[in-house]
């Protein structure tokens, strides 16, 4: 549809309303600040994003935007891939290798069974100190899988 040139200008025109935080179904929903340029922000919300592009794009190329959306102040997710499969409709053997290509392209880590940190590099919730603070725990993920 746009070339990368075009892409990028519309993207560059797009103004983000921060007042209007009500989703599709009508309920509030947390947006996020995305870096738009050097120094200016825009806020997405994850959950009508996903609502609007869900007939657009197969289920496997949303489920990392689905996990975002289901990451807590930790950028931790407390389900097991069971519960992570019935929840995102998607089988559970699919959703265990999508997930090994995703720690491979450091976007996720495993802390333990259950619990996962997805990349604050990527995504977070939170101030700039926050992210930092997470940063270094991710970071130490990497250090404990290696030694």
């Amino acid at each position: 549809m746009f070339n990368e040139r075009g892409r990028n200008e519309v993207i560059g025109m797009l103004e983000i309303n921060s007042s209007s935080k009500v989703d599709v179904d009508q309920k509030y929903t947390e947006s996020r600040n995305l870096v738009h340029k050097k120094d200016k922000y825009s806020n997405i919300c994850l959950k009508n994003f996903v609502k609007v592009v869900e007939g657009s794009y197969t289920k496997k190329d949303l489920i990392p935007l689905m996990l975002i959306e289901a990451m807590d102040r930790e950028n931790k997710i407390r389900m097991t891939l069971d519960e992570m499969a019935e929840i995102f409709d998607y089988p559970k053997t699919s959703l265990s290798t999508l997930f090994t290509k995703l720690k491979k392209r450091d976007f996720i880590q495993r802390v333990r069974n259950g619990e996962y940190m997805i990349n604050p590099a990527i995504s977070y919730k939170g101030s700039k100190p926050e992210r930092d603070q997470l940063m270094e725990e991710y970071n130490s993920l990497s250090k404990k899988k290696y030694k």
